[in-house]
This record gives structure tokens, C-alpha cells and sequence, in this order.
């Protein structure tokens, strides 16, 4: 689940050249994250730049309140 929830936040921000594909891949992102201060430095400001996508998202927050309004409805229709 975390992984899904990552590659999620990932694609948000529009991330997604650090998403790896398999182990080798993901290898590879390592590596170049950890040498690569130029690439590095790139991705963080990406990231700080679309921060506003991943934490002003309020489509997540509308659909987890709705489906707790229909779990307690329906809960409440059941138990009258």
C-alpha cells in the first residue's frame, strides 16, 4: 500500500522519472540520486515547486468524506 500511495504522490507531482519500473531500475534511480547533484537538485525543486498539487488536492479529501457519509447512512438505515 505505502508503494501504491507513493507512486501516487509521485505522479501528483509529476515525478514520475524517479518511479521505477523493476529492481534494476530502481538501482539505477539510487545511484543516480546519490551521485547525481545536478539531477538531484532538479528533483527537489520540481518537487517544491508542485508541492501544491500533492497538498492542495482536496478531490481525495471529498471522497473519503463521501464515503464515510454513505457507510454511516447506510449503517444507520440498517440498524431502524
Amino acid at each position: 500500500m505505502r508503494g501504491r500511495h507513493t507512486d501516487s504522490f509521485l505522479k501528483l507531482l509529476g515525478m514520475t522519472d524517479t518511479i521505477a519500473k523493476n529492481e534494476q531500475d530502481y538501482i539505477e534511480v539510487a545511484i543516480k540520486l546519490g551521485f547525481d547533484p545536478d539531477w538531484r537538485k532538479s528533483i527537489a525543486e520540481r518537487m517544491s515547486q508542485n508541492h501544491h498539487r500533492l497538498f492542495d488536492d482536496k478531490n481525495c479529501v471529498t471522497a473519503l468524506e463521501a464515503f464515510y457519509q454513505e457507510v454511516l447512512k447506510t449503517s444507520l438505515s440498517l440498524s431502524s
